[in-house]
């Protein structure tokens, strides 16, 4: 990973060096044009724009290899972290596992995991994290329900770039009392069947999830689900044999 991004850091580094030297060549032929000018002359036509266009190109050229970079390096850790997640059967370590890279994927202040319950199928608080990878206390974490409500009885995600100016949730209390400006909510999926949401939001900066955040996180929920909902069932038989363990110790005790 190590070598790609210093490839990819090179490649960047010659496009803007050659941008600058497009430029540099641009305002001397600039200067040059307005000398002959005076004199009668002048410089092919459409030169000096051919060169404005060049270093617009290489500009953009540029800014793509950046942006190809990181996104590459946000796929390659989605990669190490779905491994990971799905390598432990332990749900507290899955979880916490799960917000910590839906924090990091999307640039999040703070994030938490509702998830259903199989039986009652209400919501329920699981997991509360910060940027800063520490533990949030639940009752400190108020968020929009009806955001979070909406994705978990849709099962489609919910953008709002600025949500203090979006009229879908703007008068709130929630959004009105703790101000996020950034929210990104989606769902967790298993064969069709919502087990939760995970929410993530940031306070300070508007406009801080778009197409790429939204697609990222996602695909890793879709991942993140199966971890969840396997690390689930292996609680209940684990519960499930411990009762049936202590059931034949009775039973030998008697007998």
């Amino acid at each position: 990973m190590l070598h790609t991004a210093n490839l990819n850091q090179d490649r960047h580094d010659q496009l803007r060096r050659l941008s600058e030297q497009v430029a540099a060549l641009e305002a001397s032929l600039r200067a040059q044009h307005d000398l002959l000018r005076q004199r009668g002359m002048a410089l092919p036509a459409g030169l000096l724009d051919q060169l404005y266009y060049v270093r617009n190109d290489l500009d953009t050229l540029s800014g793509r290899v950046i942006d190809e970079a990181t996104e590459l390096d946000q796929l390659r850790a989605l990669a190490e972290t779905i491994k990971l997640i799905n390598s432990s059967l332990n749900l507290d370590e899955v979880l916490t596992e799960v917000m910590d890279t839906a924090i990091g994927l999307t640039g999040a202040e703070r994030g938490y995991i509702m998830l259903r319950d199989p039986e009652t199928h209400e919501m329920h608080f699981r997991v509360a994290r910060s940027a800063e990878r520490t533990d949030l206390d639940e009752e400190r974490f108020t968020v929009s329900q009806t955001i979070v409500n909406e994705v978990a009885q849709t099962g489609k995600p919910v953008v709002a770039r600025n949500a203090l100016l979006d009229s879908r949730y703007s008068a709130q209390h929630s959004i009105v009392m703790h101000a996020p400006r950034s929210v990104l909510c989606v769902p967790l999926e298993v064969k069709g069947r919502i087990i939760g949401v995970v929410y993530a939001d940031n306070r300070r900066v508007p406009d801080l999830f778009g197409g790429q955040e939204l697609a990222l996180l996602m695909g890793f929920a879709n991942q993140a689900a199966v971890a969840i909902e396997n690390a689930r069932l292996f609680n209940r038989v684990r519960r499930a044999l411990l009762e049936i363990t202590k059931m034949k110790q009775l039973m030998d005790n008697v007998f």
